[in-house]
């Protein structure tokens, strides 16, 4: 019978038998992979938020009116990204408050380390428990990142509308800005 041949946390191929797709069943023998309606808009990984890709037609009602109450005026990319932290800021306000209203004691963290030896890097996953106030002043310090970069959008989208952007009239010159805005 085939054998698995996963790597195991010691580093050396899994001696179990293999099930049907090549794995046995602790290396995912039995899965079947994430269901179609799963794989789009999984948040497990999501923490604070300041990093969520967030898609137009998965915003909820209130994020939909939101994103067009939003007054700004000019430049639709740099319209989009400022409306888009926008409400990057407001999720991350809600999970504060869902954690501030939460019962639990802590939250579940997922910890990758990594260690040397002489047959190699190893990578181990560890789940931690954090407790709710470390994970709420984590958001909130990822909150004040993204609400500094949206001033810094909004600057440059004065600039560039009060004519000291004049070298930033090509779309490529935009992006660039855009870009140079979003980094610390």
């Amino acid at each position: 019978m085939a054998k698995c041949g996963a790597k195991t946390r010691k580093g050396t191929p899994c001696q179990s038998n293999a099930m049907a797709n090549g794995r046995c069943r602790m290396h995912g023998g039995k899965s079947t992979g994430a269901p179609p309606e799963k794989l789009r808009g999984n948040k497990n990984a999501v923490t604070t938020g300041e990093y969520e890709t967030i898609w137009l037609d998965t915003l909820d009602d209130a994020e939909r009116v939101l994103f067009h109450a939003i007054d700004i005026d000019a430049l639709v990319q740099l319209d989009n990204e400022i409306r888009l932290t926008e409400i990057r800021e407001r999720r991350m306000l809600q999970r504060i408050q869902r954690l501030r209203q939460s019962e639990d004691l802590g939250v579940e963290q997922l910890v990758r380390s990594e260690s040397a030896d002489e047959t190699g890097t190893k990578t181990s996953e560890t789940v931690v428990m954090q407790p709710v106030l470390n994970t709420i002043q984590r958001i909130e310090e990822a909150l004040t990142r993204v609400q500094e970069r949206k001033l810094k959008l909004i600057e440059l989208k004065h600039r560039l509308l009060s004519g000291d952007g004049r070298d930033l009239d090509s779309l490529s010159g935009l992006v660039e800005a855009i870009r140079e805005s979003s980094r610390p």
